[in-house]
């Protein structure tokens, strides 16, 4: 089968491997779209220390059920699934008070075991989730980035609550998105590249540089900045969130892009400033995400583009560079 292989820092291979086998507790899922996340783009750069070559990466997917091992319940063949690829072990402390995202020996598809950059991928089958036939498969791709943005905005988002947005990538517009289903008030979201601002300004958020909002901040916050969410994560986007929001007010941090930063900590203790981390979602947040794709709350029209599994080495270098018009983009293998 055709598979696309992470060799080293912006070496991508496109091989034909063998087909994975499946345990009596999984399922063979036909990869019909995957999407290239940006912490894959990371991994594709050299700077994800869990993401060790040879690799196949892609963890954003959806596909149709081909085969079952024998203990596999509630599934059938041509049944289209998408797939929470966080597997959590069930007995650690993490996951007997349910925070299966932050389980202690959690492994992820795409990461721990090979991945949907490929024709076929074998998952336990309690991870895959049925999704309507007519379902677009690259809609139900977004569930996994999706619930990421669900579960960053829970944390500290309440209805009606301004927000502001760090990154216009694609969490950055899945939380706009998310955030609109559940009651914000006004959205701006910051970023430097003019076409992700654009993307933003089309699911209703306004757009600015993050240089802009300082002057604007009195005029687009008229009651203050209660929530901002960083979906980028580097030393300027943590320093400058924690500087805007109210006192009491909270950062919640999702973006990985450094692994270090110096902050303003005093700042933080005198206006009781709340730093939260969100780290991927809980299954209840994955289960919102496909019901909010599959009703047609959420439209990917504009900032998400398909391409073949083929073109895919290309499509990394140009998110990479920055030079992509699109947001997001999904593969599509070949599976004959």
């Amino acid at each position: 089968m055709q598979a696309l292989i992470y060799q080293g820092p912006e070496k991508l291979t496109l091989e034909e491997v063998d087909m994975p086998s499946i345990g009596p507790d999984e399922v063979l899922v036909r990869v019909e779209s995957v999407g290239i996340c940006g912490s894959e783009l990371e991994g594709y750069l050299g700077h994800s220390s869990v993401r060790v070559p040879p690799l196949v990466m892609g963890h954003e997917f959806c596909g149709r059920v081909v085969a079952l091992g024998d203990q596999v319940r509630g599934l059938a063949p041509e049944d289209k699934v998408v797939v929470n690829p966080l597997i959590a072990c069930g007995t650690c402390a993490s996951c007997r008070r349910g925070a299966y995202n932050i389980c202690r020996n959690r492994k992820i598809i795409g990461i721990h075991r090979p991945g949907a950059f490929a024709a076929y991928v074998a998952v336990p089958y309690e991870n895959a989730i049925r999704v309507p036939q007519d379902t677009d498969a690259s809609l139900a791709s977004l569930a996994e980035p999706l619930a990421v943005a669900i579960h960053a905005i829970k944390l500290g988002f309440k209805p009606l609550d301004d927000l502001l947005v760090y990154g216009a990538g694609p969490i950055g517009l899945l939380c706009v998105a998310a955030a609109r289903q559940m009651g914000a008030g006004n959205i701006v979201v910051l970023d430097l590249q003019p076409a992700r601002l654009a993307h933003a300004e089309k699911l209703g958020a306004i757009g600015l540089s993050p240089r802009e909002i300082e002057d604007r901040r009195e005029a687009l916050f008229p009651q203050g900045i209660p929530v901002a969410i960083d979906c980028v994560g580097v030393q300027a986007t943590r320093e400058q969130a924690m500087n805007l929001v109210d006192p009491g007010g909270a950062v919640i941090m999702v973006g990985l892009g450094q692994g270090k930063s110096e902050l303003p900590m005093n700042h933080l203790v005198r206006q009781e400033i709340s730093l939260i981390g969100a780290y991927t979602y809980s299954r209840e947040d994955f289960r919102q995400a496909v019901a909010l794709l599959t009703r047609g709350d959420i439209a990917i029209e504009g900032w998400t583009e398909t391409r073949s599994l083929d073109e895919g080495p290309a499509a990394f270098q140009e998110l990479a560079e920055g030079i992509s018009r699109f947001s997001k983009i999904f593969l599509k293998p070949r599976t004959q």
